[in-house]
């Protein structure tokens, strides 16, 4: 997924920030924004007739009974492309035509055409089937290593760097492509920053086409205050965004991090061959502390050394998930100067020039040549959605459509583990056949069409919601909404509430506490200027859930679940989440752990809202 594995004391801030109305970036949030972002219901009250097939369709016995299948050993950690997750997509299209579910994937594709003479012309089949498959891009077994030769007063000197030790490289190796050898002259680009606007422009008359961009992460003037990186408001908040505060904390968090501008991808539009980045701070903050860090495993958690594994959509280039489509190979301080042997200066050196004078220092780094050389295993494998569908019952709407998805994949099974993920995601899955049950019962149809969607590669980069979204079955002008379940089955307890909420200074957080019931709370992300807060308010009343509410912007609300796929292409969402525990993405995230009453609750919550939507 790119999931982020994020500890447990920080899951809070992901959710006490939800707002209705947020206040700027700098400031502290206020209680009474809190408060709006929540909705509590103590008791649930009867739900009106037409919904009550549906809600009573939704048991946390069936839940429980589903995720047992699903997050068997027997289906190997439902990992993309192989054999345990067809296992689970086959069951999941067998439910859909149990209950009466369309399919919504690929037509089928006719096995040859011959005929015997003077006989009927074979028929395609008219119905679809439930799998929309695609083509993936496996990438295994990458080694990358890096030999830079210099030349200084006839003398030359040649040395290789090994990966993980010297550098980290970026996405697919040599910074984008996946396996291969480069070998090119190398420039310096300082920062690699253009700002004419302040007469800063490190790009200007540099050819880049085919060399090896060297560069200084960050921007000048970091703790320079009369620096126009930090006096200008529009620089600052462009290179050095502020981390956000208290509530905020959830903004960056569901986005990833501070949305720093990607200067690499301007630099990329310039041609070169490769670009590799030295950490511009000081020794500290060089790129081998980060290559030595090794987060111990708790004693009941298993060491193991899983091969890594790359799977991206074909025709894509690796490093697709980067912001801006552009990555990096990041080098040790070390590296640097010897790449830089032949100037007779350091990265100190020209750091210092750059900071002092805010003039330009770029320069081809005379003498200096390096290789980049990747290799890699790569094939090409399927990867499957599984995609159902009931149709509206309005005869105009019909032709629009909401959809109800999860990530269906996990993160397989190895040296005699299984990664069950029962949680993670096999919890949201059941929520997504549980909706399809509950509409499937209904006496009466929304009046738009419901689609049913089971993503495969979320963990590998939210791959199969992304193919979707570029490649619909049905048009994406024309879906309306969109429901994302990940991680509905682990509830929160008062001590995690209150310990974490006191920790990032959340005004009124004893008193919130005290209101909120920890079993039944559950963060809600939703866009704003949709009918989506007041559906979900109004629906609650019939399920009693304690929902807090954070919105984005249309476009807006990108992270590591499919909801980003649909905020891409600005269809509105709602996206539902329980708590995370110590067991994501372990193997002991299994079914035992979770709560099938809370998986029943957040389907039921889940139904009532896309019937709700999808019926206005």
């Amino acid at each position: 997924m790119t999931k982020k594995l994020v500890p447990l004391v920080l899951v809070f801030a992901l959710i006490i920030g939800l707002r209705a109305q947020g206040p700027p970036p700098q400031q502290q949030m206020k209680l009474e924004d809190v408060q709006k972002a929540l909705s509590l219901v103590d008791k649930a009250q009867p739900a009106p007739d037409k919904f009550k097939p549906g809600l009573e369709a939704i048991t946390a016995n069936d839940s429980i009974a589903m995720l047992t299948y699903i997050a068997s050993d027997l289906l190997e950690g439902r990992e993309t492309a192989t054999r345990g997750y067809a296992l689970a997509a086959e069951y999941a299209a067998s439910l859909f035509k149990l209950w009466g579910v369309k399919p919504a994937g690929d037509m089928p594709v006719m096995a040859g055409g011959f005929r015997m003479r003077g006989g009927p012309a074979p028929q395609a089949p008219r119905e679809r089937t439930y799998f929309q498959d695609f083509a993936m891009r496996e990438t295994a077994d990458t080694q990358t290593a890096i030999t830079i030769e210099t030349s200084r007063g006839g003398l030359v000197k040649s040395r290789t760097f090994q990966g993980g030790l010297d550098f980290q490289a970026g996405f697919g190796g040599m910074g984008g492509a996946s396996e291969g050898t480069v070998t090119a002259p190398v420039v310096f680009a300082g920062y690699g920053i253009s700002e004419p606007s302040i007469g800063f422009d490190e790009l200007k008359g540099l050819d880049l086409k085919g060399k090896i961009v060297l560069v200084l992460s960050d921007a000048p003037g970091r703790d320079d205050p009369k620096s126009p990186f930090q006096a200008k408001k529009e620089l600052k908040d462009k290179y050095f965004p502020a981390m956000p505060q208290g509530g905020d904390m959830m903004a960056m968090m569901m986005r990833g991090g501070p949305q720093r501008f990607n200067k690499l991808a301007e630099i990329q539009k310039l041609g070169p061959a490769a670009i590799v980045q030295v950490a511009s701070a000081g020794k500290d903050s060089d790129i081998f502390n980060a290559l030595s860090y090794v987060r111990k495993p708790g004693d009941d958690q298993p060491i193991v050394n899983k091969p890594r594994r790359r799977l991206s959509l074909a025709g894509v280039g690796g490093g697709e998930m980067m912001r801006g489509g552009a990555s990096a190979t990041t080098i040790t301080r070390e590296m640097a100067n010897f790449l830089l042997e032949g100037t007779g200066q350091t990265v100190d050196d020209l750091k210092a020039k750059i900071d002092s004078t805010l003039k330009p220092a770029s320069m081809a780094v005379a003498g200096a040549k390096l290789t980049i050389a990747t290799t890699a295993k790569t094939a090409l494998v399927r990867g499957t959605n599984v995609l159902g569908l009931i149709e509206g019952s309005d005869p105009k709407l019909k032709d629009e459509y909401f959809v109800v998805g999860a990530h269906y994949d996990h993160n397989g099974a190895w040296d005699g583990y299984v990664w069950n993920g029962a949680d993670d995601n096999g919890s949201g899955s059941v929520g997504v056949l549980n909706i399809a049950k509950a509409i499937a019962a209904s006496p009466v149809k929304p009046k738009r069409t419901v689609i049913f969607a089971l993503w495969t590669g979320e963990e590998e980069g939210l791959l199969g919601s992304r193919y979707y979204a570029q490649n619909p079955v049905f048009p994406i002008a024309k879906t309306v909404g969109y429901l994302n379940y990940d991680m509905i089955s682990r509830p929160y307890d008062a001590e995690t509430l209150a310990r974490t909420m006191r920790a990032y200074s959340v005004p009124g957080a004893e008193e919130i506490v005290k209101k909120v019931r920890a079993p039944w709370f559950v963060s809600v992300n939703l866009t704003e200027g949709t009918p989506f807060a007041d559906i979900a308010r109004e629906m609650n009343q019939y399920v009693g859930l304690d929902l807090a509410f954070r919105f984005n912007a249309l476009g807006a609300g990108g992270g590591g679940s499919d909801h980003s796929s649909f905020a891409a292409v600005k269809v509105p969402y709602v996206y539902y989440m329980a708590a995370m525990t110590a067991d994501y993405h372990q193997p002991s995230d299994s079914v035992e752990k979770v709560s099938g009453e809370l998986i029943a609750k957040i389907s039921q919550h889940g139904f009532l809202t896309v019937y709700a939507f999808a019926d206005r």
